[in-house]
């Protein structure tokens, strides 16, 4: 898999893309909305919805979307956090879980 910029989103198009039911577009706009939309708290949301999808490239990516927004903000939701921490008994995406739960242990540490 090559690696793609992920495209500057807005949450009016992200809402959109979110609703189609795309796999592939969800799970690319749920990365580019944990880059670069500012509101964390409604990234979270939709981050949380997305732990159940499915697809487990989508949950793949709300696990990816999770780290972003541990790194980014410094600060992530209690909520979002024991949601991905439920897909480390999926062991397809264990790993990417575990990542992103280290992201938040990482970048949300106090000084």
């Amino acid at each position: 898999m090559e690696y793609k910029k992920p495209e500057q989103v807005t949450a009016e198009k992200a809402a959109e893309i979110f609703g189609s039911g795309q796999p592939r577009e969800i799970s690319e706009t749920l990365i580019a909305a944990s880059l670069n939309i500012q509101d964390r708290e409604w990234v979270e949301r939709w981050l949380i919805h997305f732990t159940s999808h499915p697809e487990s490239d989508v949950r793949r990516a709300a696990a990816l979307a999770l780290g972003h927004l541990a790194r980014l903000h410094r600060q992530v939701s209690p909520e979002a956090v024991e949601a991905v921490g439920r897909l480390q008994g999926d062991q397809s995406l264990a790993g990417a879980a575990a990542d992103a739960l280290e992201d938040v242990e990482i970048f949300t540490r106090e000084p």
